[in-house]
């Protein structure tokens, strides 16, 4: 591991790789600071310039745009307390009141070192937990692996916003996208209504172009026309002491620790990392006390930001290990590896070692040039947040349809991203994630192959997927997590008719 590590870092040191990488986390930090862009979005735009890359340097660029977009959220978040990303709403509840004290500079120069710091931090942990993880995955049979992306199906769906009944259905209709097109092993079509341009399948990009491009386009149109005013204007980010970063240790420790954690937990991702480390912050302070926070402390930045660049390494963990993305972002890079001819899951680091370690040299590569960023450039980045994104969402969609024409290099790839794109805009203004689709047109042919090659070894015998003690345990958590959503469900209705009686 560790020589793999220090040959991507020599391998990223070198001119071309360091200033795409740069590229990459410079837009990030661009594309998070902007109030309806996300980094999903960022890099399913930059797709079509991503095919003409190797496979290494592709995802490094992806890499740079995920870290980015970390830091950026902040700025939007300190100075029109809008966040910028989901995950930076927290951040705003003391950035924005320190901003209006006269501080804005101060505050984001703590969200520098927090999210430096927390980066960091949740890289040591990735590169420690990645190679453990997949060399237990690396004796995985086929029984197993289906199982754990069954379960890895229903922890998203449990996990994301919303009931777990809403994250299943769209787990199904991702399964059933997943479906359409010639079988692979008996070669029998399905779903394709006589239609010869479906025999090979709806094209993976312009799927994940539809759910992730347009239909976040869709759902923001009426931000169009909008200018933002902010609330100070920072004449440079002020950087905080080393010693008095270090003793709030606290907050970018428990911080950190959030963020690790929750970005492992498929699905979550850094929106929920971040309020669970700042009430824990919060809760537990003595100076300052627990009512001074919202009104511009810095461990109100801390926690948040260290958690939410945290979760950068903690969501690594099971998306290089078991392929389940543990947020929007990975999921569609996990996409991105099926454009590149990967096949994500257990047996990614046994195949594609290099493009692992790669991803894990990048992560921290990206993390310290977000902080020269973040120190050095920050006022360029917060001068473009008063624009108005009218600019902006036509060059989106515009990039967004190159990247679903250049999956076939035809126009039935534009109508199924567009229609893709609406489908999805009107799912989540309903409450589903669309991440949960993806996620099952990702995990979908992996789970058939592995359970059909599961019954072919043994002979039929549907007993295999409870054969071993790893087997049971994992079909145990499935089974509590369907049981678990069924009697919430029962509890939820049986409250429903008690409030009405």
């Amino acid at each position: 591991m560790l020589a793999g590590l220090l040959a991507e870092f020599a391998e990223i040191a070198a001119p071309m790789p360091l200033l795409t990488l740069l590229a990459g986390t410079a837009l990030g930090v661009l594309v998070g600071s902007l109030p309806g862009l996300s980094s999903p979005m960022a890099i399913i735009v930059l797709l079509p310039i991503t095919y003409t890359m190797d496979t290494v340097s592709a995802f490094q660029l992806m890499i740079g745009i995920y870290v980015g977009t970390k830091l950026g959220g902040s700025y939007a978040s300190i100075l029109l307390r809008t966040p910028g990303t989901p995950a930076a709403a927290c951040t705003a509840l003391d950035g924005f009141p320190m901003a209006e004290k006269g501080r804005p500079g101060e505050a984001i120069g703590y969200s520098v070192m927090a999210s430096t710091m927390g980066g960091v931090l949740g890289w040591i942990v990735a590169v420690t937990c990645v190679p453990l993880i997949a060399g237990l995955a690396l004796h995985s049979e086929p029984a197993d692996i289906a199982l754990i992306a069954i379960a890895g199906l229903l922890l998203v769906s449990a996990f994301v916003r919303g009931s777990m009944v809403r994250g299943l259905i769209g787990v199904m209709l991702g399964l059933m996208i997943a479906s359409v097109g010639a079988d692979v092993q008996d070669g029998v079509e399905r779903y394709t209504f006589g239609y010869g341009m479906l025999s090979s399948g709806l094209p993976f990009a312009a799927v994940i172009v539809g759910f992730f491009g347009i239909a976040v386009v869709l759902s923001d149109m009426d931000m169009i026309g909008r200018k933002s005013e902010l609330v100070a204007q920072p004449s440079a980010v002020k950087l905080p002491k080393i010693g008095d970063f270090v003793k709030r240790w606290r907050a970018w420790t428990i911080g950190t620790g959030f963020g690790v954690v929750v970005g492992a937990i498929p699905g979550v991702g850094a929106d929920g990392s971040t309020f669970l480390s700042y009430a824990a912050v919060r809760n537990q302070s003595k100076d300052p006390k627990p009512e001074d926070f919202g009104t511009g402390v810095p461990e109100g930045i801390i926690a948040p930001e260290s958690s939410n660049n945290a979760t950068t390494g903690g969501t690594m963990i099971p998306m290089l290990t078991l392929g389940i993305p543990g947020d929007a972002s990975t999921a569609v890079m996990l996409g991105a590896m099926i454009l590149h001819g990967l096949e994500p899951g257990v047996l990614l680091m046994q195949n594609n070692a290099a493009l692992v370690h790669g991803i894990l040299a990048a992560i921290l590569v990206a993390t310290l040039l977000m902080f020269a960023i973040g120190w050095l450039a920050s006022s360029a980045f917060i001068r473009i947040l008063r624009r108005d994104r009218s600019v902006l969402f036509p060059f989106i969609m515009v990039f967004a349809t190159l990247g679903a024409f250049a999956a076939e290099n035809g126009t039935f790839p534009i109508y199924v991203a567009a229609l893709c794109g609406l489908a999805g805009f009107l799912l989540e203004r309903r409450g589903f994630s669309v991440v949960t689709i993806v996620l099952g047109a990702v995990l979908g042919p992996i789970i058939e192959y592995n359970v059909r090659l599961g019954l072919a070894f043994s002979n039929g015998d549907w007993s295999t997927f409870v054969g071993t003690w790893p087997r049971m345990a994992i079909g145990a958590v499935i089974v509590f997590l369907v049981v678990n959503e069924i009697r919430q469900a029962v509890k939820r209705a049986t409250s429903d008719r008690t409030a009405t009686a």
